[in-house]
């Protein structure tokens, strides 16, 4: 039941607020005589009611088990990407998000923005209970203009969606490798997609973003208009504002070439010098792509192309000639986009999930070196049957990737990638949903830090990280370099004057941190 103060603060400002007017953070905490609660935890309970009275059964909390929020706690991607928050809004258009932003505001309350919470760094779209969740999976309309073959899509979409949703149209665009990966996060970090030597990351597909401005205003951007704010959208994450529809590229409908197979681990080698002669060759063939996942008990290579050819692509000849291979899980498959986002999408069992990211250029010893270094640490840890797994991947990306997003005419983005061939390395430790946190961070900080230190040493280590395979306590923004970064601050203060996204909200790479 919302208190008569509440009530009251509601009813004074509701014109206010849905007049989506400019408002100010920093005016004296109170509205016609209302004092706004002075603590983190009344402020929450305050913008949950003022939610609630504006959006009725929008606005889910934890005494409701049955609503979508409250089941995505209880089977999420991982247990560290949803904390129990105060409430959770989802809202179904642009002008809702911006009268949240005020109810917000007014209530000085920390939020977090969801779209579909792949992110497993706690606080990054998710709050405790001191504050709400603006949960964006509602925001998941589709549309598609035949003329300029630009679709249009809602925050709250996942590339599984899309993918089906435009190959009925006889289309693709470059999006996400997993099926349940969400649109927002994914464009916004960057973005990897399957293919990134073939035409950039994924924000290298945008042609525009509509964005709700924490003054409430909605914008759109496009390298003609506010061409600022557009590319420092690419990668800069959520520094600037709510972004509520994604306009993306379309290509025709891309055909897809694949297979998944498992080797022995002790071949580690050998299925080394294989991914770092297939890179080589993928420098001249930017409809390749290839992943090596190394497990403790088993490496599981990933053969990629962008076409269907009859003959086997000379680029993966190096893993052919590997006399490991145990078994093929994905058999040689001619399909799309879609097909492919189902094969190899990672679903581990319910559990904990951390994760941290390294980039280098290419180099069979320093590939090495870390397998040690790997195998080492992964010894220290509860076995496999415990249901702990710390495995890395080999994620290549070859000059042309940075070159394609330079090069496609809409003014580039805020990642400053080096146009050199490059391991995007992720390490990743999974764990049961009562395993020792501390003990498995532990180890995952001594990881962090003995692979950099051998990636320093040998000169080979790249400031950039990409920030959707990042740990929270990685400098992501900073590995963009001094223009990029400089250009983030200057968006930041300029869109977001009054600091609502630096201030309220819960996590991010933000510049806040910087």
């Amino acid at each position: 039941m919302m208190s008569s103060a509440l009530l009251k603060l509601f009813r004074s400002t509701g014109s206010y607020l849905l007049a989506i007017s400019r408002h100010s953070i920093f005016r004296p905490h109170s509205v016609r005589g209302i004092s706004i609660p002075k603590t983190d935890h009344e402020r929450a309970a305050a913008a949950r009611d003022l939610l609630k009275a504006a959006f009725g059964e929008r606005v889910i909390t934890a005494d409701d088990p049955t609503s979508r929020p409250m089941v995505a706690l209880t089977t999420p991607w991982s247990t560290t990407c949803h904390l129990p928050s105060a409430a959770y809004f989802q809202p179904v258009s642009a002008a809702e998000v911006s009268t949240a932003l005020s109810i917000i505001t007014k209530t000085q309350c920390k939020f977090a923005v969801r779209a579909t919470g792949h992110n497993p760094n706690p606080g990054f779209s998710s709050t405790r209970e001191d504050g709400v969740i603006i949960d964006l999976q509602l925001l998941n309309d589709k549309s598609f203009d035949p003329e300029t073959g630009i679709a249009s899509l809602g925050a709250g979409n996942t590339w599984g969606e899309v993918y089906t949703w435009l190959e009925g149209k006889g289309r693709s665009v470059m999006g996400g490798r997993y099926e349940e990966i969400g649109v927002a996060g994914f464009v916004l970090g960057g973005g990897m997609p399957g293919f990134v030597n073939l035409r950039g990351m994924g924000c290298d597909q945008v042609r525009g973003f509509e964005v709700v401005l924490g003054d409430g205003h909605t914008v759109h951007c496009s390298a003609e208009v506010r061409p600022d704010l557009y590319r420092a959208l690419k990668g800069g994450g959520s520094n600037f504002g709510v972004v509520t529809t994604f306009y993306l590229q379309t290509y025709p409908l891309l055909k897809t070439q694949y297979t998944v197979s498992l080797y022995k681990p002790d071949d580690y080698t050998n299925i080394i010098e294989a991914s770092v002669a297939a890179h080589k060759e993928m420098e001249t063939d930017a409809q390749a792509a290839y992943f090596t996942n190394v497990h403790r008990d088993f490496v599981a290579i990933g053969q990629l192309y962008a076409d269907t050819p009859e003959e086997e692509p000379k680029v993966f000849e190096p893993f052919r000639k590997l006399e490991s291979m145990m078994a093929p899980v994905v058999p040689k498959t001619n399909g799309t986009l879609s097909t492919l986002a189902q094969a190899i999408g990672h679903r581990p069992p319910k559990g904990k999930r951390t994760i941290f990211t390294i980039s280098t250029k290419v180099d069979k010893d320093l590939y090495l070196a870390i397998h040690q270094i790997w195998q080492d640490i992964t010894a220290t840890l509860p076995p496999s049957s415990d249901g702990t797994d710390l495995h890395y991947t080999i994620q290549p990306v070859t000059a042309s990737a940075a070159r394609a997003g330079r090069d496609n005419g809409t003014g580039g983005n805020a990642l400053g990638l080096q146009e050199v061939s490059q391991n995007w390395c992720v390490f990743t430790l999974e764990y049961a949903r009562d395993g020792d946190d501390a003990v498995h961070q532990a180890a995952m900080d001594r990881l962090y830090e003995q692979v950099k230190k051998a990636a320093e040493e040998r000169g080979l280590l790249l400031d950039f990280v990409c920030p959707t395979f990042a740990d929270k306590r990685q400098d992501v923004l900073r590995g963009f370099g001094e223009e990029n970064v400089g250009l983030i601050k200057e968006v930041a203060a300029k869109y977001d004057g009054e600091g609502l996204f630096q201030k309220l909200q819960y996590g991010g790479f933000l510049v806040r941190d910087l």
